[in-house]
């Protein structure tokens, strides 16, 4: 195992990067967290990723919307557009919550494959709706705990008395400060700092303990939080036959031509075994592994911390070659 750190904590004068620095992982909540709790609660019958949203929200409405499935969500087919600006202009959750129930469709669900935050937030309504309890809670008491994640948490600026182990994110213009243990997703603030999408702080070893649960199939230290078929379900490809191929919650890298229009790379690059399963973050982050080969890449950044978007296609760049260097030897970008 290779476990290593480069850099420092910010862009100019700032202590350097540690093993145990904590890092927000943006949208690598959106597997850990969302799409974990919804398996456990289906396991404990409590939903099925075939019931639609509007079972679960009734005031989730609009054309066609009704036949919006929780598993549309999951894979990202279900015709909610890629983003919406649900922060500005609002007072309190209720009015983001709103605001987000009544997006009005881009497309006709299982037309077209389009990655989603949206999806992910209203998974994560759909789960404090069932359960009566936050999000934060019950990833603590339902995943962390049982786990072992000692530092992975949502909202750490409000839990740690010492944040110089948070890996700083943007100085953002919209909450006139320098981020660190502060969710950066605007969307995921106005939700009280944990939607559906992100919002989760981890470290690269509590992520490696997540991910070898999964390898593993379900079970940790003696400890089974999943069953081997949800596991096992998880993480095949469940869109139909010319749409960009996801798993429940995560990406799926395969062999693809697609009809859907995507113009899709992997972010783990050509090199990555097939049948891998991964996920990014827009701050930085990145986990991608192989149940078959129990390979795992895990790579962690806080890259918005030097600019939101001038370092995008390097970040792509990078990532590619780091997965590239470590199974071939060779960088897949010449």
């Amino acid at each position: 195992m290779l476990h290593k750190t480069w850099g420092k904590l910010e862009s100019i004068n700032s202590s350097p990067m540690l093993l145990d620095t904590v890092f927000d992982v943006a949208s690598l909540t959106k597997p850990v967290v969302t799409t974990t709790l919804l398996m456990m609660l289906r396991e404990k019958g409590m939903l099925n990723l075939n019931d639609s949203v509007q079972l679960h929200l009734p005031v989730f409405t609009g054309r066609e919307k009704e036949r919006i499935t929780l598993k549309h969500l999951l894979t990202h087919i279900s015709g909610l557009p890629a983003w919406a600006n649900l922060y500005e202009s609002v007072e309190n959750s209720e009015e983001a919550r709103t605001r987000l129930l009544n997006i009005p469709l881009e497309f006709s669900p299982e037309k077209k494959m389009i990655y989603s935050c949206l999806g992910f937030l209203v998974l994560g309504e759909v789960i404090s709706k069932i359960t009566g309890k936050r999000l934060s809670n019950l990833f603590h008491d339902k995943i962390a705990k049982p786990l072992k994640l000692h530092n992975s948490m949502f909202s750490p600026e409000k839990k740690l008395s010492d944040l110089s182990k948070i890996a700083p994110t943007e100085n953002c213009t919209f909450r006139k400060k320098l981020l660190r243990g502060i969710v950066h997703d605007e969307n995921s603030f106005a939700f009280e700092e944990e939607g559906g999408n992100a919002g989760l702080f981890s470290t690269a070893k509590d992520l490696l303990r997540f991910t070898q649960l999964l390898i593993n199939e379900g079970e940790l230290d003696g400890v089974r939080l999943l069953s081997k078929q949800s596991v096992a379900e998880m993480l095949k490809n469940h869109n139909p036959a010319g749409l960009t191929p996801r798993g429940l919650g995560w990406d799926i890298k395969k062999p693809m031509s697609t009809a859907d229009g995507a113009s899709w790379e992997y972010s783990c690059g050509p090199d990555f075994p097939d049948n891998s399963c991964g996920h990014t973050g827009f701050t930085g982050t990145s986990l991608w592994f192989n149940p078959a080969t129990k390979q795992i890449v895990i790579a962690l950044s806080n890259r918005v911390n030097i600019s939101r978007e001038n370092n995008i296609d390097s970040i792509k760049r990078f990532r590619v070659n780091l997965h590239g260097l470590l199974i071939t030897g060779r960088c897949s970008y010449r």
